[in-house]
């Protein structure tokens, strides 16, 4: 397949950034344009984290200034949204239409909005745009009330950083430990008590229904246990709804699947440009995410649950610095609290397969980097 002369990539979140820069940087010459509903391009992960706890504008997040746009001849067509795709083209919300040799397809998927009654009501918010956040801002004064559906990351990230402000927060999920079937009991436990410490209340429970009775008065939030919750605010994080294809998608050169973790949507991105270029793929790599909360720092790449052995280090009594899990004399998962270190030697252990023993990932004398072969 021959290098197109021009590229156009409808959405501009992690993986259609990476996919820009990376023609950039792999020496593509031709024409580059991002179209993005939103006002800029600009990173996700934030919204939860650091910019709701501290206010960052959406400029601080963007992925490029105007200049460096410039610098790249990265076109940015920022606002108006893709409404359909064609050969070779795609229609904007405004009526233009862009043409191109190569269109990539890289909008990811939609927030899952709740659907309970009364999920309508203004004062129930997600957390997917920075319009959100502003929304979420506003209400998130000292003394506030605000109930966070969803105790997954998005959920348990945003009780922190509102409690961090000041906020009395309620969290509300249906799970007693969530992040378990992800992160494993011990993991998943331990980050759930953290709320508790921090003043945080939970609730088992979910969501029956939302009443807004309007006039400043708080919502009513009635949870399924049948117990109510007067809030100022109702926030779900409640994951990712089903993406719903553009009209024409199967028209598009390149459709990039919808990936629940930023990495791995930057991953994509990468490839999809590698690809484009028609250069060598690079080789497969374990999933890694991370998560902020209470001032701790979380990173964990490869699975934590299913066949094999967990293995703990412990920095003291209840707190975990590492999880390991070991499958088969094999490395399969890690997870590090404020040990970033630790989980780059796992993937590195991982990726490349080496063989470990228990006793070398239980011994916090030896680091994952040591047992990394010397040209590692």
């Amino acid at each position: 397949m021959s290098t197109p002369a021009s590229v156009l990539i409808i959405g501009g979140g992690i993986a259609g950034w990476t996919a820009a820069s990376g023609l950039r940087k792999g020496g593509f010459e031709g024409e580059v344009t991002v179209v993005e509903a939103e006002e800029l391009s600009y990173d996700r992960p934030p919204l939860s984290k650091e910019a709701l706890e501290g206010g960052a504008s959406m400029a601080s997040l963007a992925f490029a200034s105007a200049e460096d746009l410039a610098a790249q001849r990265i076109e940015l067509l920022a606002g108006t949204p893709a409404v359909g795709i064609g050969p070779g083209e795609a229609t904007l919300a405004d009526g233009r239409r862009l043409t191109a040799e190569h269109v990539l397809v890289a909008t990811g998927a939609p927030v899952r909005r709740p659907d309970f009654p009364g999920a309508d009501s203004e004062r129930v918010a997600t957390l997917r745009r920075y319009a959100d956040l502003e929304r979420i801002r506003a209400a998130a004064v000292p003394g506030a009330r605000i109930v966070v559906l969803g105790g997954g990351f998005i959920g348990a990230e945003a009780a922190a950083s509102l409690r961090t402000l000041g906020v009395e927060v309620t969290l509300v999920d249906r799970n007693e430990v969530p992040g378990t079937r992800m992160l494993g009991a011990t993991l998943a436990g331990w980050l759930h008590g953290l709320h508790a410490v921090h003043g945080v209340e939970t609730r088992v429970a979910g969501v029956a229904g939302v009443t807004d009775p309007g006039d400043g008065a708080p919502l009513v939030v009635r949870l399924d246990s049948g117990e109510e919750l007067p809030a100022d605010l109702l926030l779900a994080g409640i994951g990712m709804a089903e993406p719903v294809p553009l009209p024409g998608v199967e028209h598009a050169d390149t459709v990039l699947p919808a990936r629940p973790h930023w990495d791995a949507a930057r991953i994509d991105g990468r490839d999809a440009a590698t690809a484009i270029l028609g250069q060598p793929p690079k080789g497969p790599t374990a999933d890694w995410f991370w998560s902020d909360r209470y001032g701790l720092h979380l990173e964990v790449v490869g699975r934590l649950v299913g066949p094999g052995e967990e293995i703990v280090r412990w920095a003291e009594p209840g707190r975990p610095a590492a999880i390991l899990r070991l499958d088969g004399g094999r490395l399969v998962g890690a997870a590090s609290v404020d040990d970033a270190n630790t989980v780059r030697a796992a993937r590195r252990l991982i990726d490349r397969g080496i063989a470990v023993t228990a006793e070398q990932l239980a011994d916090p004398a030896i680091g994952l980097r040591e047992l990394l072969p010397p040209s590692s």
